[in-house]
């Protein structure tokens, strides 16, 4: 289950960017393709790293819980493969 104090900072996080998206010019340029591209391949480059660290710290709490181990997801081989 997600903490009370994550979901308060992820607020807040996105908070503060929709409040810099909403202050910015509106005759500014739109993004070329490439720029977007390369967005998308950061933002999947943070997503796959947010989802190896979550996957780890779960794992690591498990172990030190004494829990027993289980059969690793179709979505945790592919995160940790692509970790390797």
């Amino acid at each position: 289950m997600i903490q009370p104090v994550t979901l308060l900072g992820a607020g807040l996080c996105l908070g503060v960017l929709f409040l810099r998206y909403r202050s910015q010019p509106k005759d500014r340029p739109r993004s070329s393709p490439k720029q977007k591209i390369k967005m998308a391949k950061l933002l999947f480059a943070a997503l796959l790293a947010w989802m190896t660290i979550s996957y780890t710290l779960q794992h690591m709490i498990g172990k030190l819980d004494g829990a027993a181990a289980h059969e690793p997801s179709l979505m945790e081989r592919i995160v940790f493969y692509l970790a390797k």
